[in-house]
C-alpha cells in the first residue's frame, strides 16, 4: 500500500510549495488518475485538514432541509463524509458520484454508487433534497465551461426544495497562503490554474486544480442557474467562521433558480 508522505500543493488543500523546494518531474496527470494514486492515504489527507472539514459539516448539518430524504454527494473521495452528514441528518437515501477507483474502493459495501465526473452527470430523472460538491471538487473540473456544465448538472440534481451544499478553494486567502503567494496570484495572468502535487512513498504525484475568487464563482452560479442562499467563510486551518473572504475559504449554500 501506497503512504502519504507530504501534501505539498493543492487545489483540494494544502498551501503551495515553497520556493526553491525540489521537484521530481512527475509526469502531470488528469485529476482522476491523480486520486487514483493517493487514494489509499486520503484518510491521513483529511486529517490534515480536520478541523476545516468538520466545520463545512457541521455548518451543512445545520442547513439541511427539513425532512430531507435523498442525498447525493458529487466527487465523493471515499464517501465517509456524506455518510456521516446523512445518518445525523437522518436521510435515508445515499448517492456518491466518484470517477476515481481507488476512491471508489474505500466507499463501504451496500452503497449505491455512480461511476462519472460532475461534468458529465446522467440524466437519470432522480432528484436530491441534499447535494454535496465539497474540498473544490469543481477545481478539478478543467475548464469554464465544463465547470458551468457541473454546476449546471448540480442544478437539474436538486429536487424543488432542495439545497445545494458546495465548498472552494479561495485564490486569494491571505490567512492560510499568506500575503506574498496572493499578491503574485492577483498579478498572474494563469487565471486560477494551480499546480497540485502530492508526496508518496514512490515520488510525486501532480495534476492541475483551479482556485477560485467570490467573483468569479458567484457568477459560474448565475451562469448556471443556481442562486446564492448564504456564503460562508471558514479558516482552512481552524475552521472557525470569518467575516472577511481573505481570511478562509468559500462555503455556498445554493438552490436551483426557476426551471
Amino acid at each position: 500500500m501506497r503512504r502519504i508522505l507530504n501534501r505539498t500543493t493543492g487545489a483540494g488543500g494544502g498551501q503551495g510549495r515553497a520556493p526553491g523546494s525540489p521537484s521530481l518531474d512527475a509526469p502531470v496527470l488528469d485529476a482522476i488518475a491523480a486520486y487514483d494514486l493517493v487514494a489509499p492515504g486520503y484518510a491521513e489527507l483529511s486529517e490534515r485538514r480536520r478541523a476545516y472539514l468538520d466545520a463545512v459539516d457541521a455548518e451543512i448539518l445545520r442547513r439541511v432541509p427539513k425532512g430531507a430524504a435523498s442525498l447525493i454527494d458529487v466527487g465523493a473521495g471515499d464517501g465517509r463524509r456524506a455518510l456521516q452528514i446523512a445518518k445525523q441528518a437522518g436521510i435515508p437515501q445515499v448517492v456518491l458520484a466518484e470517477p476515481s477507483e481507488g476512491m471508489r474502493q474505500l466507499i463501504p459495501a451496500g452503497v449505491e454508487v455512480w461511476d462519472v465526473r460532475m461534468e458529465t452527470l446522467p440524466d437519470a430523472r432522480r432528484e436530491f433534497d441534499v447535494v454535496l460538491c465539497l474540498w473544490n471538487v469543481l477545481g478539478h473540473v478543467p475548464s469554464r465551461e465544463l465547470r458551468v456544465a457541473a454546476l449546471r448538472n448540480l442544478r437539474r440534481m436538486c429536487s424543488a426544495g432542495g439545497l445545494i451544499f458546495l465548498d472552494v478553494i479561495n485564490r486569494y486567502n491571505v490567512a492560510e497562503c499568506g500575503i506574498g503567494v496572493v499578491l503574485r496570484r492577483f498579478l498572474s495572468s494563469h487565471g486560477g490554474d494551480v499546480p497540485v502535487k502530492w508526496r508518496i512513498v514512490s515520488g510525486e504525484v501532480e495534476t492541475r486544480g483551479h482556485v477560485f475568487t467570490a467573483k468569479e464563482i458567484e457568477g459560474l452560479f448565475r451562469e448556471a442557474g443556481l442562486n446564492v442562499v448564504e456564503r460562508i467563510v471558514l479558516n482552512y486551518r481552524t475552521g472557525r467562521r470569518e467575516a472577511w473572504t481573505v481570511r478562509g475559504n468559500l462555503l455556498y449554500v445554493l438552490k436551483a433558480g426557476k426551471r
